[in-house]
């Protein structure tokens, strides 16, 4: 590909990223994340086009945007982590000691001060030392910008994989709340940073084969771009809905339940809940309660039961709700729901009353409110589909053994 040809598609991608910002910035709901993403891609775009104009000739003819790009990319990784963190938080408000994240770009800004002030003649003759303002764009200073775009792509991750883990613990229908799409994007945008930091690395050691690569690793800076836009543009709501974690309520701590006869012996107490004022014997005739509940009531009906709308049910505090299922069934809330949910699919399944039943009408009885979840879910803890359990179970009540 021509530098030409390169030049073009970056600078196309700079002006989708341009329209994608304004998209974003107008959006009425999830305002700050969105406008962090909105400022992210604004500046993404702008640096694409300085990566994609990155010749000595470029600069001589603007020397004021020389060095700009050495600025800019401090922003990229608080910018990225701080919007995955207000799309998967339960408080997204801002906080103060959140600028504390932009203290990288003002150390820069102010290292690079001096030369900003120079006229236009002082930083050509910088610039026409071609061999020196090489040695400088490889320098320590972008070297400590690359340790910073993996240090925070690395923070986003792990930001999206504790979404994930809250989530099981909150939700017994993860469809809408897991937020697949951010994964697949903060993903996308991290392995773009590896190879950036490589291509960096075999241009400053002059590797062979990718050296080459150089002024194309942008590409993959606009590719993320795109990727983004389609999303935007093909499902808008996926920007626009609020997490439901952060319509979650706390609740009040109620008074613990009397112990019965029946309770279970104690057991060690994790960590985690040492401090939660919960005796062993309440976390018992909790137990007790909840086991009772699931199966006179069976709320795991409603697909879309919540942690929280459970634990109100019951009269219970949200914490210790989470206690009883984590420690002394040793599963998340969403294991715990839809475990019965299978469990009563697999008697809807083969029982003659529903014989009429679809596949997916047996899922929405049982609880499920899509079919490829129920048939995952089902595979997961059956180790076959409905349809071959259905079969199965028919096969054997017609020839018992």
């Amino acid at each position: 590909m021509s530098l030409f040809a390169l030049q073009v598609i970056l600078v196309a991608g700079a002006v989708q990223g341009l329209l994608l910002s304004a998209i974003l910035f107008t959006r009425k709901k999830n305002v700050l994340a969105n406008r962090l993403l909105s400022m992210l891609i604004l500046l993404v775009s702008f640096q694409s086009v300085l990566a994609g104009f990155d010749t000595r000739e470029f600069f001589m003819a603007f020397p004021h945007l020389s060095k700009v790009g050495w600025l800019l990319p401090s922003l990229f990784g608080p910018l990225l982590f701080l919007f995955t963190k207000k799309l998967t938080s339960e408080n997204p408000a801002w906080r103060r000691y959140e600028w504390l994240h932009f203290t990288p770009f003002f150390l820069i800004f102010l290292y690079l001060l001096p030369y900003y002030l120079q006229s236009a003649e002082a930083k050509m003759a910088y610039l026409d030392d071609f061999e020196k303002a090489s040695e400088d764009d490889f320098g320590m200073l972008n070297q400590l910008l690359n340790l910073l775009h993996l240090s925070y792509g690395l923070a986003a991750l792990l930001l999206i994989r504790r979404h994930e883990q809250r989530i099981l613990h909150n939700f017994s229908e993860i469809r809408k709340v897991r937020l697949r799409w951010l994964k697949q994007f903060i993903r996308l945008v991290f392995f773009t940073i590896l190879f950036g930091v490589t291509i960096f690395y075999a241009r400053k050691w002059d590797l062979p084969f990718l050296t080459g690569f150089y002024h194309y690793h942008y590409l993959g800076v606009i590719i993320c771009i795109y990727w983004i836009g389609y999303k935007a543009l093909s499902q808008p709501a996926i920007f626009q809905r609020s997490l439901a974690l952060t319509a979650v309520p706390r609740t009040a701590v109620v008074p613990e339940p009397e112990a019965t006869e029946d309770t279970a012996p104690p057991v060690a107490v994790s960590a985690k809940y040492e401090r939660s004022g919960l005796s062993e014997a309440a976390v018992d005739a909790y137990l007790l309660q909840l086991l009772e509940y699931m199966q006179e009531q069976k709320p795991y009906r409603n697909s879309d039961l919540t942690i929280q709308e459970l634990a109100e049910a019951m009269g219970m505090a949200k914490h210790h709700l989470s206690r009883v299922i984590n420690e002394r069934l040793g599963k998340n809330f969403f294991e715990f729901v839809n475990e019965y949910r299978v469990n009563e699919a697999k008697r809807l399944l083969v029982h003659p009353d529903f014989s009429h039943y679809t596949t997916l009408a047996i899922a929405m009885e049982a609880g499920f409110n899509s079919k490829a979840t129920f048939n995952a879910v089902f595979k997961k803890l059956t180790a076959m589909t409905p349809t071959a359990y259905a079969a199965q179970e028919k096969a054997s009540a017609a020839h018992p053994a």
